[in-house]
């Protein structure tokens, strides 16, 4: 089959892309419309060109496991180049996708005719590069230093009418006429659209105000592309494409960019694994119960995303406190039989959940989705208080719902391969990252941010304070160190969980009591004022509190520990291999299918720095000697928790770890 095909209607040329399902940018299909340019430059009579799709997508981007070795010829530059060196005007008919490489061959045509599902974005800036082949230099001249600025800086998504308003396309059709359309505006401009120079000083604010705009944390990729897109305008265009391509040459190959392909494709891994034979069933209305901070979230997002949303609680106070017009609110569970799924959120107890489930068995219909919000508690172990548990799965959202990411897909042994799939596609139409997830207690993120937030609290007891280890792990990359993040989240529900668990805890493996003591004082986070930092009067940013050094220093008393210095280097060392010990103790035991998975649920979940592909991927990429440190200084941190990391000690890489590190996505 041939990727693109042409063809002579009159006076006018048609070329159309076929490279299915959304038309990505490899070499052969580069190769392929440069070849259709060629043919067409050689026909005589002819009044114009439309460039357009045989398929559903104009031209989504470029195939980006190319950028993993040198890019082969020909390349995008020399695509559009040969375009605008056509002697007609050239006129892309757009519909669907035209992202990163498809939105800059779009710029490179004279005219654009869109239909109303066109989407039109510069998603480089979220794998660590920026456009390269004239994104920066055409956008900024087409409309406006200051509307390209944010499309390039952001990565957002443009729908048609914006694209119309900004100038991006030059009108909106109906599919059934786009090419009609495009035939008649390409047989009729005449004259090509030149890529000209501007008045560097017209239209935009200064530059260095601009750049002020981009969000504090950005990565130096984003100024970079905000760089070329205010700087590019005042050069002569050659040099500006010229610069452009520098740029994107240069960053293709960093180590972040790197990261984050890897990050993208082990996302597609995962949502790819919750598929099964058994297709998806539709899901238009949607229970959700327990209107806590969980569930009432969950409403949100749920009606946000136009579903048919109910919230069941028993307490009407806090049914009262649920927000908007588009949710049904109820004290009655009667409300679910006629919904697709039903998610409980209630109280994290064994008992209370058991009770629950046993009701919404006898009122739901046969064959509606039964899924449970848990953090922690065994999903088999609670599957059997229904007659099916084939309709039974977790759905772990992470809070607050409405903004994270991650959601974890927990199906049990009894779980139906349709529930799975019906559940992961649900997870992905509403905009989530979703990973599945084995049964363990904590699943994948929970499991391993314990080892970090674990860690954190050794460090503490080994002579940092609280603000060091946050401080450090900022300086890593981190948006929070984990008590500011503790603190923000509630101390109250990991004590519940450590008090779930004490009865089962082996007494030979180190425990830092200080979390569990700040609880019992009443301090509880930043809700009660106060945690592992002071917010006095509301402050929106903690203090370090003496109270809180002395209780350290007390605990540190009672352990037998003299403090030390703990360094940045150690701290951000031995949190690291923490992490990499639970990721490991999760892949081994197959709550975790892929390494890669344990990425996206850290990255997406748990805010570690997508720049550095998650904490297996961030591990990966060390030296050997600093990865045998790593694991070492976390043996040393308990030697009963994590003697499977002996083996670092004496310089040999752990086996088990080994074989985390063979895991990851190529």
């Amino acid at each position: 089959m041939s990727l693109v095909t042409i063809e002579r209607l009159d006076d006018v040329a048609v070329v159309r892309i076929d490279h299915p399902p959304i038309n990505a940018g490899d070499a052969e299909q580069r190769a392929a419309l440069l070849a259709a340019i060629t043919t067409v430059k050689g026909w005589s009579g002819l009044r114009g060109v439309v460039v357009t799709t045989a398929g559903r997508h104009f031209y989504a981007g470029s195939e980006l496991r190319e950028f993993d070795a040198p890019l082969t010829d020909p390349q995008l530059p020399a695509v559009i180049a040969a375009v605008e060196g056509l002697d007609v005007p050239v006129v892309a008919a757009l519909r669907g996708l035209a992202l990163g490489g498809g939105l800059e061959f779009a710029l490179g045509c004279d005219g654009r005719i869109a239909t109303p599902n066109v989407e039109l974005a510069f998603p480089e800036v979220g794998f660590g590069i920026v456009p390269g082949a004239g994104g920066t230099v055409r956008c900024a001249r087409l409309i406006g230093v200051e509307a390209a600025f944010d499309l390039v800086t952001t990565g957002r998504r443009v729908a048609a009418t914006e694209a119309c308003d900004l100038g991006l396309v030059d009108e909106i059709v109906d599919d059934g006429e786009l090419l009609t359309r495009a035939l008649a505006v390409a047989g009729s401009l005449g004259a090509k659209r030149r890529l000209v120079d501007v008045d560097p000083e017209s239209g935009f604010a200064d530059r260095d105000d601009l750049l002020d705009r981009l969000p504090r944390r950005h990565r130096p990729n984003v100024r970079i592309a905000g760089e070329l897109v205010v700087d590019g305008v005042s050069l002569p265009a050659a040099e500006a494409l010229a610069a452009e391509r520098a740029r994107f040459d240069e960053l293709r190959v960093s180590d972040e960019s790197n990261s984050l392909r890897y990050l993208f494709f082990a996302r597609q891994a995962a949502a790819r694994a919750l598929r099964s034979r058994s297709a998806a069933v539709p899901v238009r209305r949607v229970a959700v119960v327990g209107a806590g901070t969980m569930g009432a979230g969950l409403a949100q997002l749920f009606a946000d995303n136009g579903y048919g949303t109910v919230v069941v609680d028993g307490s009407a106070d806090a049914l009262s406190r649920i927000a908007g017009d588009t949710i049904q609110t109820s004290t009655s569970l009667a409300v679910c039989a006629d919904c697709d799924v039903v998610i409980e959120a209630v109280f994290e107890d064994m008992q209370v959940k058991h009770d629950l489930l046993r009701q919404l068995d006898g009122i739901v219909r046969t064959d509606a989705i039964i899924a449970t919000n848990t953090s922690y508690l065994d999903i088999d172990e609670m599957s059997a208080a229904l007659s099916d548990p084939g309709r039974f799965a977790g759905l772990h959202f992470f809070n607050p719902p409405q903004r994270n990411r991650l959601v974890e897909v927990i199906p049990g042994s009894s779980t139906s391969g349709q529930t799975r799939s019906t559940l992961g596609a649900l997870a992905t139409a509403l905009g989530k990252a979703a990973v599945p997830s084995g049964v363990g207690d904590g699943f994948i993120g929970n499991r391993v941010y314990s080892d970090y937030r674990t860690q954190a609290e050794f460090l503490v007891e080994d002579g940092a304070s609280p603000a060091d280890v946050d401080r450090a792990m900022e300086r890593f990359g981190m948006a929070m160190g984990p008590f500011a993040v503790a603190d923000m989240s509630g101390l109250d529900i990991a004590w519940s969980r450590r008090k779930r668990l004490a009865p089962t805890r082996d007494p030979r493996l180190r425990y830092v009591p200080v979390a569990d003591r700040l609880c019992e004082t009443g301090r509880l986070g930043k809700k009660t004022g106060a945690g592992w930092y002071a917010y006095p009067d509301g402050a929106r940013r903690g203090a370090e509190d003496p109270v809180v050094a002395e209780l350290i220093e007390r605990c540190r008393a009672e352990a037998g520990v003299t403090p030390r210095t703990v360094d940045s280097a150690e701290i951000q060392r031995r949190v690291l291999g923490a992490m990499v010990a639970g990721a490991t103790a999760v892949f081994d035991s197959g709550v975790a299918e892929r390494a890669g998975d344990i990425d996206v649920a850290l990255t997406e979940g748990f805010a570690f720095p997508k720049h550095l592909g998650g904490p297996v991927r961030a591990f990966s990429r060390l030296t050997r000697d600093d990865q045998l440190s790593a694991l070492a200084g976390v043996h040393s941190s308990d030697p009963v928790a994590y003697a499977s990391l002996a083996d670092a000690s004496v310089g040999a890489m752990p086996a088990p770890v080994e074989r985390l590190l063979k895991g990851l996505v190529k």
